[in-house]
């Protein structure tokens, strides 16, 4: 057999019911010593009569202002008001009125001391009611409209978390949209080893790299950065994307690719975006490298020694002059050189003190492990620019290491 420990709700209320009968005995007794300290003596002022009086006016009250609330409210400020106070006058001189018949007959009283009675206890109970009422209407209009806004947040807060799930799905499939314009497997040619690295600050951004195999003894490198974050710059670097791999041919020279993307971008562009871009073709036959910049942060190509040599030769940023023309810059390849391409978001990371990472770092470090491979050197930068930021990246992290067996 199972008990339970809820109570009912028959108990609910009987107990309610005795409760607020204590708090009125309570009240009564208040009232009588308040009298007697004030030295108020006279008919009815004993403390059964007092006692009385306080029963029968709060079980009478309590039930008619439940009542009197609802027609009211029916009106707008400050009309409801109005109402509410009449139809408690009114309410109060029946109450007052039964209330004194009542005690009158306790206590016998002749019949003709009714309107006496009436004028000297009975206008006591209406202005007590007056004030009891105003009081408790206003705290249950408070309370309501309480309620009532705290619904609202609660439903406000509702909608928002359900939107913001849906934006969370959107933005995840977003990514993965993303994700798929980026290379699935990155292409290898003979002679040359390509690693890359791509971390969006937030769930979308506007980093961008690309690596094309023309043949088997050619790819070209592409890396660039949209400026800003989010879905804006997601939107332009899926615009560079395809608009690259529409230009890129193993023809076609570096300068003069960029030169197509600037004219394409310029058109399709708002007046304060703009995108830094860099381009490069290897030939591993002629072991040479030639590359054109649109304001990218330079390249830096390490020597086998461990020397680097930032390629910092170029044009303006993507988008700002449409007509711009950007030159070839080109450098001779060793066995054991190493091209580091990298977005600023890796530059620019920052430890707890706020100093970025910096160019100085990078060559430092690369200078040091300029022995590994490139999926090796670029897991050694990665480990480094992580463990210095604590992975608080606040800008979108890009890195290519290419590596010249």
């Amino acid at each position: 057999m199972v008990i339970s420990a809820k109570p009912s709700s028959r108990f609910i209320r009987v107990r309610t019911f005795f409760s607020r009968q204590l708090v009125l005995v309570m009240v009564a007794a208040a009232l009588f010593a308040i009298l007697w300290v004030a030295n108020v003596r006279g008919p009815g002022m004993s403390f059964v009569s007092i006692l009385l009086y306080c029963l029968f006016i709060g079980n009478l009250t309590r039930p008619m202002m439940n009542r009197l609330a609802p027609l009211s409210s029916r009106l707008q400020f400050p009309w409801n008001w109005v109402a509410y106070l009449i139809l408690l006058f009114l309410t109060a001189v029946a109450i007052a009125s039964l209330t004194v018949v009542i005690i009158m007959a306790v206590y016998r009283i002749p019949i003709g001391s009714y309107f006496p009675q009436l004028w000297s206890a009975g206008r006591l109970v209406v202005v007590v009611v007056l004030i009891i009422g105003s009081i408790r209407h206003l705290y249950e209009e408070s309370r309501v409209h309480l309620e009532g806004k705290n619904l609202e947040l609660q439903r406000a807060v509702e909608l928002g978390n359900t939107q913001s799930k849906q934006q969370e799905q959107e933005l995840a499939k977003a990514r993965d949209i993303q994700e798929g314009l980026l290379p699935k497997k990155i292409p290898q040619v003979r002679g040359l080893e390509v690693a890359a690295a791509w971390q969006p600050a937030s769930t979308v951004g506007g980093d961008y790299f690309d690596v094309l195999k023309f043949s088997e003894r050619k790819i070209g490198v592409c890396i660039g950065d949209v400026v800003g974050k989010g879905i804006s710059a997601a939107l332009l670097m899926a615009n560079l994307q395809a608009s690259f791999r529409a230009f890129a041919s193993e023809e076609i020279s570096p300068g003069t690719l960029v030169g197509k993307l600037n004219e394409v971008i310029s058109n399709n562009i708002a007046s304060d975006k703009f995108i830094t871009f860099w381009y490069c073709t290897i030939d591993t036959k002629e072991d040479r490298l030639t590359y054109a910049s649109a304001g990218h942060w330079p390249p830096i190509l390490f020597h086998k020694s461990g020397e680097g040599v930032p390629l910092r030769e170029g044009g303006m940023p993507l988008g700002i002059f449409p007509d711009r023309k950007y030159e070839n810059g080109g450098f001779p390849l060793s066995s054991g050189d190493r091209l580091v391409l990298y977005t600023d978001g890796l530059t620019e990371a920052m430890d707890s003190d706020k100093q970025e990472f910096g160019e100085g770092r990078l060559l430092e470090l690369c200078s040091r492990n300029i022995a590994l491979s490139a999926s090796e050197l670029l897991a050694a930068i990665r480990k480094e620019v992580v463990s210095f930021c604590n992975g608080n990246f606040q800008d979108d992290f890009t890195l290519v290491v290419v590596a010249v067996k």
